[in-house]
């Protein structure tokens, strides 16, 4: 009796040991009721570095991309650009606004530029939201971070050369 008892309770408590049913208040995004489940996703966004750096790299590219008349990719470049920097606004509503209004006043120009292919206007606009960027990090505390463009583009498996329209 005492050998199926004890057969009983390792057929429960086993599946949980190696399940990994965890320690009580251990965040799951599986497990407990809809409110803790939602607190451990929102828990596991990325800071706003995190995206700052898929957004250093966007800017990067989209330069190189424009500088080496591959609109398409410059183009590209921005729209993915505009995506990561919507991801900020929903986890850090905190900079909603000043990133709302970077887009508005600088992105927004530039991808006029972009659409025009004119390399003059993508400059000058360039070089705007370039300030614009630097401006905003030393408004924010963050005067240690100032944006510039690499001498040379970043190497990898991009064509910036590559001759190409932007996409209606």
């Amino acid at each position: 009796m005492f050998r199926s008892v004890a057969s009983l309770i390792g057929l429960v408590v086993l599946p949980v040991l190696v399940l990994g049913a965890g320690e009580p208040g251990e965040k799951s995004i599986r497990e407990g009721d809809l409110e803790s489940r939602v607190d451990a996703l929102a828990s596991i966004q990325p800071g706003l570095g995190v995206v700052m750096h898929e957004i250093g790299y966007r800017f990067a590219a989209l330069y190189w991309a424009a500088k080496g008349g591959n609109w398409g990719l410059a183009q590209y470049q921005l729209k993915e650009l505009g995506e990561a920097q919507e991801v900020a606004e929903v986890t850090r509503p905190r900079r909603r606004e000043m990133l709302k209004a970077f887009e508005g006043s600088y992105l927004a120009p530039l991808r006029k530029a972009i659409e025009a292919q004119d390399g003059d206007a993508f400059g000058k606009r360039f070089l705007q939201a370039q300030q614009g960027c630097n401006a905003c990090h030393t408004a924010l505390g963050y005067g240690f971070i100032q944006v510039h463009v690499p001498e040379s583009p970043v190497p990898g498996i991009l064509d910036y050369s590559l001759k190409s329209e932007p996409r209606n």
